[in-house]
């Protein structure tokens, strides 16, 4: 099964520190034969991962909380309006 990856949207976290840092999310897509019209086919799998823009890899918990891979240090969402350097 192929598989690939469809950013979803970028956005910034803030750390607890004030540190911001740049997040992509993206959406696992799989490969669908379509037999009918012999046209290639990618379809959401469900799952969505986030990284940041360095490529870490970010957990995500229940409540929204991204962590770095090996981190317990939150990063929470920075709202669009305010304003990030």
């Amino acid at each position: 099964m192929d598989k690939k990856l469809h950013r979803l949207e970028t956005f910034r976290v803030q750390d607890m520190h004030g540190a911001t840092y740049k997040v992509h999310a993206y959406e696992h897509l799989t490969h669908v034969d379509n037999l009918l019209d012999m046209q290639t086919q990618w379809e959401p799998t469900g799952e969505v991962e986030y990284k940041l823009s360095t490529g870490e890899h970010l957990d995500l918990d229940e409540d929204g909380t991204m962590y770095g891979s090996g981190s317990s240090m939150p990063l929470h969402r920075v709202s669009p309006s305010a304003h990030v350097m």
